[in-house]
């Protein structure tokens, strides 16, 4: 099944792209496609599917938007 994958920040630099069209398994989770994509872990992130921030082990449907954007400070 396709998902949309978007990343955000110095994630995009780190793997690579911004912005890419996945063909994933059913049951595929959140997480899943960090492992995928080889995202650290350890590194503090916001993920959202849709929109709705999701934890990783969410699983996506097909034609799902899932943003992996690293969290912010500043003011």
């Amino acid at each position: 099944m396709k998902i949309t994958l978007k990343l955000v920040g110095g994630f995009i630099y780190t793997v690579g792209f911004s912005h890419k069209e996945l063909d994933v398994e059913p049951g595929t989770t959140v997480g899943d496609i960090l492992t995928l994509i080889a995202i650290d872990r350890r590194m503090p992130m916001v993920l959202a599917r849709n929109g709705v921030g999701v934890q990783e082990d969410e699983p996506v449907e097909e034609g799902d938007r899932v943003m992996v954007a690293p969290v912010f400070s500043g003011g």
